[in-house]
């Protein structure tokens, strides 16, 4: 149906049409001869049911499509013919509602969880993580494959943001709205694999005593990167949070000898 004929039938009624497409993949599963507002239909990425489905916004689109599927998976376990006996587990792998309408734009600090931001076409999943510049990537993770989700840089960028350093507090910062103090532990130290040195020589002054030692160095890959983790403080008081994050860096420190697990939870 063209943007046109979609545009009339608005000016009829109530609400937007989006348009919907259910991935069925190699299988090629037809719709039930009983259903008709969903058409079969094929193309490079394989068969696909296909439908307009009116509602309020994306939001709402997404929202009810969402339930839709989840009880149509609950019902097919009491139906051993059921088709979506064949369908993922989850929506995100197989749901794509279209953005016909610009409802969704990228912002650094937008929530993949939102139902808006679900469900999203191809061109736009790739549009989002195109824009985001390394914020956001693809979802792997079963439950939301198909989706998008922020990276490790958005993590730290949103700490950053959140949290400020106190002057001449080691290891302390501050929450900019809430102004509780947190701590900024490191769990993991930097590792590489290979690397050397070779001793080059060195300076002496006028005295003959050595002022510098020259060395090659080659630094070698990166196996394990620095890991820091952010610790809310109980402390309200600035002195006592200083002496709190002192404690918890100690105590990170005996862990790393054995004598404490508590980061590694």
């Amino acid at each position: 149906m063209s943007l046109y004929r979609r545009r009339d039938i608005l000016q009829t009624g109530e609400g937007r049409f989006y348009e919907v497409r259910l991935n069925v993949g190699e299988s090629y599963l037809r719709p039930p001869a009983n259903v008709k507002h969903w058409t079969m239909k094929v193309d490079e990425r394989g068969g696909y049911w296909t439908r307009l489905y009116r509602a309020k916004n994306r939001e709402d689109a997404v929202y009810w499509l969402l339930t839709w599927y989840r009880n149509k998976k609950y019902l097919s376990k009491k139906l051993k013919n059921s088709i979506f006996n064949n369908l993922p587990q989850y929506a995100d792998e197989v749901l794509e509602v279209s953005d016909d309408y610009d409802e969704v734009v990228f912002h650094p600090r937008m929530k993949p969880s939102l139902p808006k931001n679900r469900l999203l076409p191809v061109y736009k999943l790739n549009e989002i993580i195109e824009l985001s510049k390394g914020l956001f990537k693809k979802t792997i993770d079963f439950s939301k494959r198909g989706g998008f989700t922020q990276t490790d840089i958005y993590k730290r960028e949103r700490d950053k943001n959140r949290l400020i350093k106190v002057p001449d507090a080691p290891h302390v910062y501050k929450h900019f709205r809430s102004n509780k103090y947190h701590a900024r532990i490191q769990i993991k130290s930097q590792k590489t694999e290979g690397g050397s040195m070779e001793y080059l020589g060195c300076e002496k002054n006028e005295r003959g005593l050595y002022i510098k030692t020259h060395w090659n160095h080659n630094r070698g890959e990166v196996i394990q990167p620095t890991r820091y983790k952010w610790v809310e403080l109980k402390a309200t008081d600035l002195k006592k949070a200083v002496m709190e994050a002192k404690r918890l860096r100690q105590k990170q420190e005996r862990g790393k000898r054995g004598n404490a697990k508590y980061f590694n939870n």
